[in-house]
């Protein structure tokens, strides 16, 4: 039988037995660092990382989207959780 909050207690020991971290933990420990976010259309956009809400839609300042070797400042952005393909911390580039 399905027990949904035995369901949830096995995934949350998954985690941390695999010393995997959590999407939300990754995006609240990189709050005012620089990140680059890989975007599924292939764009980049570098900026310092300020906010994000429960959904993963991300708040970066000082932005710019970069596609290929054009470079466009835009300041802030708002990018929605189903846009991004990656996060690039410059903290382990």
């Amino acid at each position: 039988m399905y027990d949904e909050e035995n369901f949830e207690q096995e995934q949350e020991e998954e985690y941390q037995s695999a010393g995997a971290e959590k999407p939300f933990d990754i995006v609240h420990k990189n709050i005012g660092e620089n990140v680059t976010l890989v975007l599924k259309d292939g764009r980049k956009i570098d900026g310092v990382l300020v906010g994000y809400d429960l959904e993963l839609n991300l708040v970066l300042e000082k932005a710019q989207v970069i596609r290929g070797e054009d470079v466009k400042r835009i300041g802030v952005a708002i990018i929605r959780r189903n846009n991004i393909l990656a996060i690039e911390d410059h903290v382990l580039l």
